[in-house]
């Protein structure tokens, strides 16, 4: 049903009712509001005078048709959902992988955001724009460098795309959220990367994710061109693992039909405590 909201049939245990995920196969300036209406921590967190970071994917310095960086229409429709409800500051925030100016040009994020209030775009690379924060004892990494950014926000909302990863199988939410960090490359250096993301939750818990699956990369992703398929979803939900898992079966993902339960890094994070595994099917 076009357009329509679907919720979860969750089908492991009464735990799974407390993570649900909404979908809407809307254009996103239609679905991306009725998706945060349904969000609880949406409508308590963006309110007037609310300070929003919104961290999307802008990481390569591709076209938005090639699938590897979250639409411009999704970007838009979120900032946009914030500024109308009152936010007094929103921030879209990326440390992409490609240069910069590049990425925020390419990917169109620039173009999306140009005309809200209260809004900017946000590329830290310099060392005062991130701090230093320890992770627990037994973390794959001692402490991370964060933007700074995220200090000073009431609500944080991850805006990732879906698509694969040559080294993770799957890029969600969990991988979105190494655009916060100063030196991302310390994660495979020195660390079990899929661990390493998972553990990111630590310092980097968004309250909000929305996920563009309008168009979705299969293969050689994260940076491709490669073979993108269209499910036309925009998904949301306060659960970060619940969302990533739900994820899983939207595509294959170079060649392989997924569940969450056979990506790692999101094993690793609902054995921490992020989230619900368990996403089986949906229904309208």
């Amino acid at each position: 049903m076009a357009g329509a909201l679907v919720a979860p049939h969750l089908l492991q245990s009464e735990e799974l009712l407390q993570s649900p995920v909404w979908t809407s196969g809307a254009a996103p300036s239609e679905g991306v509001p009725r998706l945060l209406d349904a969000i609880p921590a949406a409508r308590r967190l963006i309110r007037e005078g609310a300070r929003v970071v919104i961290k999307p994917n802008i990481s390569w310095p591709n076209p938005p048709a090639w699938a590897t960086t979250t639409s411009p229409d999704v970007l838009t429709a979120v900032a946009r959902y914030c500024v109308d409800k009152g936010a007094s500051s929103v921030v879209v925030l990326d440390n992409p992988l490609g240069e910069a100016t590049r990425c925020i040009e390419r990917t169109g994020a620039v173009e999306a955001l140009k005309d809200l209030l209260n809004t900017r775009l946000v590329v830290p690379t310099r060392p005062r724009d991130f701090v230093p924060l320890s992770l627990p004892v037994g973390s794959q990494l001692a402490r991370v460098e964060r933007a700074r950014e995220l200090l000073r926000a009431t609500c944080v909302i991850n805006v990732p795309k879906a698509k694969a990863h040559s080294a993770t199988a799957v890029s969600f939410g969990a991988k979105n959220l190494m655009g916060c960090v100063q030196d991302r490359q310390v994660f495979h250096r020195e660390a079990d990367l899929q661990k390493a993301i998972a553990e990111l939750f630590h310092v980097v818990k968004p309250d909000i994710t929305v996920l563009d699956a309008t168009t979705v990369l299969t293969s050689r992703g994260p940076q491709g061109p490669g073979i993108i398929v269209q499910p036309g979803i925009v998904a949301a939900a306060e659960d970060p693992v619940a969302i990533d898992s739900y994820a899983c079966t939207l595509a294959r993902w170079d060649g392989r039909a997924l569940k969450g339960s056979d990506v790692p890094h999101i094993i690793h994070a609902a054995s921490l405590g992020f989230g619900s595994l368990h996403w089986e099917t949906i229904a309208v």
